[in-house]
């Protein structure tokens, strides 16, 4: 009988066991083989995300190989770069997320963890006192706490316990590489997001960069197939103009991946014995698509939730967890996740304005300095349930003021909309 299981070895998952490892016997469960392969990633990673790791050394080259220090909201006209050199300590630190997933496995073993990688829970009963996870190779795992961190990959578990499924998108993803000199040479920022409706109506064009690589993507429709998307990602990186000086003499790497991203967040995070943590409970910011910081707050929400009650044997009934639900509203939904909302209700549609207003936005980056700094800030902001919405009003103000009359006319029931939500 474990005190705990885990479902889903990701950031979320991997973050929660090792945070609550030293309080309860724990198990750790991931349907890819871990101890094998960790898909790897570069992902930026915001400085806001610091107080949800304090596990990591930030200056672990192998985890961390550069820091963060601007972002270009390209558009067709402009470049909006926020440039963390004008305004203080850097936006954050590029991430080598397979890496920083290996270190959280690796210390959650060490301090007495237990892992069981390739193995897929296909379901899950509930038993009075304690909980029953029926594995495909047989094995029947007790628990007296499940957590559910299985990302976007499945949702039938969580669906067969009561809870909600966020909506889901197909993203594509791969890998270029090149010299060094030459990706400094193609990318003076670490982070570059563009909007073109004609890619995609549900999320950026986006090109995350590393040391001797950069990792690139976009997100798809529902229902797009695995080789349209490819097919898709290759006409980009072949024709695409605006992207070519970013990608030049840089190789595709073999590492295509293709799978479900989630958004939205479900109506309810927790049940008797149950948290749903990160992208499962649809825990990415809308716009932005922040699924690593979203893990990780809510490991860290999680593991302060139910240490306290392991400590005094609690039957973890639905009413002492739904403290989670509370923090998660307050840290992220309440304030935090507001802004992207309404950048998303305004730009992730396939309204002919939207291509010009993501012009006019990033045009008034690259002149307003009040806006960078705003920008800057809410990478650096490590108290994210005091988000300061009304300087994210500064911004949607400041591009509404920049519109033609006309423009001025056409969008303002959607500003006033967006405002809003």
């Amino acid at each position: 009988m474990y005190d705990v299981a885990i479902i889903g070895a990701g950031v979320a998952g991997s973050s929660f066991a090792l945070k609550i490892v030293n309080h309860a016997k724990t198990v750790l469960i991931e349907e890819q083989d871990f101890d094998k392969n960790i898909p790897i990633r570069t992902n930026i990673f915001a400085e806001h995300n610091r107080p949800y790791l304090k596990e990591v050394d930030w200056n672990d080259k192998n985890i961390f190989p550069i820091p963060h220090l601007r972002s270009n909201y390209m558009a067709d006209t402009a470049n909006g770069v926020i440039d963390s050199t004008k305004f203080g300590i850097p936006l954050g630190n590029i991430c080598y997320t397979d890496r920083l997933i290996e270190f959280l496995i690796t210390q959650f073993k060490d301090k007495g963890g237990e892992t069981k990688f390739g193995v897929k829970v296909k379901r899950v009963n509930r038993k009075g006192d304690h909980i029953e996870l029926t594995c495909d190779n047989g094995e029947v795992i007790s628990t007296k706490f499940l957590a559910i961190a299985t990302g976007s990959h499945d949702f039938n578990l969580q669906k067969s316990l009561g809870f909600g499924v966020p909506d889901q998108y197909m993203g594509i993803c791969v890998h270029l590489h090149g010299e060094e000199a030459q990706l400094n040479e193609n990318l003076k920022w670490q982070y570059v997001f563009h909007l073109n409706p004609k890619i995609s109506t549900n999320g950026p064009f986006f090109i995350n960069k590393g040391v001797e690589r950069a990792f690139v993507g976009f997100l798809g429709k529902m229902h797009d197939s695995p080789s349209d998307l490819k097919d898709k990602l290759e006409r980009i990186l072949q024709n695409y103009k605006r992207i070519q000086p970013c990608i030049k003499n840089l190789k595709k790497g073999s590492d295509v991946t293709i799978g479900k991203i989630s958004k939205h967040p479900i109506k309810e995070f927790s049940g008797d014995r149950m948290l749903i943590l990160g992208e499962a409970a649809g825990l990415v910011t809308s716009f932005f698509y922040e699924g690593i910081l979203c893990g990780l707050v809510s490991a860290q929400v999680g593991a302060d939730t139910i240490i306290p009650l392991l400590e005094k044997e609690s039957s973890f009934s639905k009413h002492e967890l739904r403290v989670y639900d509370s923090e998660i509203h307050r840290i992220l939904l309440k304030n935090y996740f507001r802004n992207g909302n309404a950048c998303e209700y305004l730009f992730y549609t396939d309204a002919s304005y939207v291509r010009s207003l993501w012009n006019h936005y990033c045009e008034l980056i690259a002149t307003d300095i009040t806006s960078q700094r705003y920008i800057y800030e809410a990478y650096i902001n490590q108290d994210l349930a005091n988000h300061d919405i009304n300087k994210d009003r500064y911004v949607g103000e400041k591009l509404f003021a920049k519109l033609p009359a006309l423009s001025k006319i056409t969008l303002s029931p959607r500003f006033l909309r967006a405002m809003m939500i």
